[in-house]
């Protein structure tokens, strides 16, 4: 999502960005400052700053600076509520671009999530006239007329099951299964959370959140994929298991081991190994892109005798704490760990308020559940005022940890959720 970059590019004032976007870029020094300033807008609230992306948002030619430019104004245009934000991405489904359109697709889930008024006859047309072009289009049009539960698309729908591309496959079980098809429709998307390749199990889990069959909650939650991924998915089920009735502290359960995140939890996929038994080489399987190699890597470190561990956590922390994906895995493990000694990382951790450390606050929080870090009971509290539902829920557990009530409170955090 496009908020990660707000602080990014907080440097570019809001009307050196419209100035930016109203001009020529062959007079530019960087035209690439046009797509930035777009991204820039979309944080924006005036009027003006409304207008300039609107127009951004337009046709603007060709050339490949235009049409960034053009796909980051349509983008942004899903945070900046209007019926004009509406309208012109409406009007971008019929672009030839494939970026545009995805970006017109997913604006508008956005705008209508955010309580945007929409002609529901008009919208479906114009999302099925974008039904063609490649794979990724065509997803983002059957995602987006899934999240918009518009009805009228569903022989469009159909004729892309056991497509070959399996992204779009996906997409389309989901769709259909969501409108009330057979929930067998999934079971090749199920089949894929145990796939070798990472971008399938990442798909499969999205298809799982839009298909809101709450039955596949523990199934998303043990994937090998990113926690904030999962977690994307898994608390959108778990609202509506808890609708449906499910017991809320089974519910409450999954998302505490959601949390935990313990990689001996997961349904890995294989044994990936260190190509040497050494602190360089875990850290190497430990920060591979795939997320199997990488909680295969904090499972076998995790097996490892204690000092064994504190080798290649010192390791982590002193060579690569700057990267997102392996400063989580190093929150993670001092908890699961158990390694007090190292509570000062987990207070450095909670403290970090940049997007990109999102999920290291998670997982700061609920190690200081986990260390027991009573000192710490103000600062979890205070996060449970936060606008962001994964750390209130990472909060909430950590202070039930802290006060013996993990288990017990387990029914009583759900009501959270509703």
């Amino acid at each position: 999502m496009a908020e990660r970059f707000d602080s990014l590019f907080g440097w570019l004032d809001e009307q050196e960005a419209i100035r930016v976007l109203h001009s020529n870029a062959a007079t530019l020094p960087n035209p690439g400052l046009q797509y930035v300033a777009a991204t820039r807008l979309g944080a924006a609230s005036s009027p003006e700053s409304l207008n300039a992306l609107l127009a951004a948002a337009a046709w603007r030619g060709p050339g490949i600076n235009e049409r960034l430019t053009r796909r980051k104004a349509l983008e942004a245009l899903g945070r900046r509520p209007d019926p004009r934000s509406v309208a012109r991405a409406v009007e971008a489904l019929s672009s030839s671009d494939a970026g545009a359109v995805v970006s017109a697709a997913n604006s508008l889930s956005r705008l209508r999530a955010a309580g945007q008024t929409m002609d529901p006859g008009q919208l479906t047309d114009a999302l099925v006239g974008a039904l063609h072009g490649p794979g990724t289009q065509q997803r983002a049009v059957i995602q987006c007329l899934t999240r918009l539960e518009l009805h009228g698309a569903k022989a469009a729908v159909e004729g892309c099951i056991n497509h070959p591309d399996r992204l779009l496959d996906g997409a389309a079980r989901a769709c259909l299964v969501r409108q009330g098809g057979p929930a067998t429709l999934l079971q090749p998307v199920l089949s894929r959370l145990q796939d070798p390749e990472a971008g399938q199990r990442r798909t499969a889990v999205i298809d799982l959140g839009l298909a809101a069959q709450p039955e596949h909650l523990a199934a998303v939650v043990r994937t090998p994929t990113s926690m904030p991924l999962r977690a994307l998915t898994a608390f959108s089920l778990a609202r509506r298991a808890l609708a449906n009735g499910h017991a809320p502290a089974t519910v409450a359960a999954l998302l505490d081991e959601l949390c935990h995140d313990d990689p001996r939890r997961l349904r890995l996929i294989g044994q990936p190994q260190p190509t040497e038994n050494t602190p360089a080489g875990w850290i190497q399987l430990l920060l591979q892109r795939d997320e199997n190699c990488q909680y295969a890597a904090a499972a076998g470190i995790l097996q490892q005798p204690g000092a064994s561990q504190a080798v290649i956590l010192e390791h982590l922390h002193r060579h690569h704490h700057s990267d997102y994906g392996g400063h989580y895995m190093l929150m993670r493990l001092v908890g699961l760990g158990g390694h007090h000694g190292r509570s000062g990382w987990l207070k450095q951790g909670l403290a970090q308020t940049a997007p990109q450390y999102r999920k290291s606050r998670i997982a700061a929080a609920v190690a200081m559940g986990e260390l027991a870090l009573t000192d710490q009971q103000d600062a979890l509290q205070a996060l449970q005022d936060s606008q962001e539902e994964q750390l209130r829920w990472a909060a909430a557990m950590a202070l039930a940890l802290l006060q013996g009530q993990a288990q017990a409170s387990l029914a009583l955090r759900a009501q959270a959720l509703r």
